[in-house]
C-alpha cells in the first residue's frame, strides 16, 4: 500500500512535466498544420486565385456568347455569325466545299 502511495504522490508530482510539453506540441502543430493554421491557410489563398481565375475565363466566355446570342436575335441576313453557326451546328455546306472542325 505504502508503495501504491509513493507512486501516487510521484505521479501528481512529475505529471506537469509530462503533460505541458505535449500540449505545446499539439498547440504548436494546431498553429501550422491545423485545419486553420498557417499552411492550410496559404492553401486556402491559392485555391481562391484559381478559382477566381476560373470565375474571369467563365465570364469572358459568358460574355462572348451574350455577343453572338445578341447578333443572332438581330436577324440580319449578311451576318456571317449565322453562317458559321448553321454550318457548326448543323454541318452544312455547300457541294463543292470542305468541311474541316477543329476542337479547342
Amino acid at each position: 500500500m505504502k508503495y501504491l502511495t509513493s507512486i501516487k504522490s510521484n505521479v501528481f508530482k512529475y505529471y506537469p512535466y509530462f503533460f505541458f510539453p505535449l500540449i505545446i506540441i499539439y498547440l504548436s502543430f494546431n498553429i501550422f498544420d491545423g485545419n486553420n493554421g498557417l499552411l492550410a491557410h496559404s492553401r486556402l489563398d491559392i485555391e481562391i486565385a484559381t478559382l477566381n481565375s476560373e470565375i474571369n475565363d467563365l465570364k469572358h466566355s459568358n460574355h462572348l456568347y451574350e455577343v453572338k446570342i445578341s447578333s443572332l436575335n438581330k436577324l440580319d441576313g449578311n451576318s456571317d455569325l449565322i453562317d458559321e453557326q448553321i454550318r457548326n451546328v448543323l454541318g452544312y455546306g455547300k457541294t463543292n466545299e470542305y468541311i474541316i472542325f477543329f476542337d479547342k
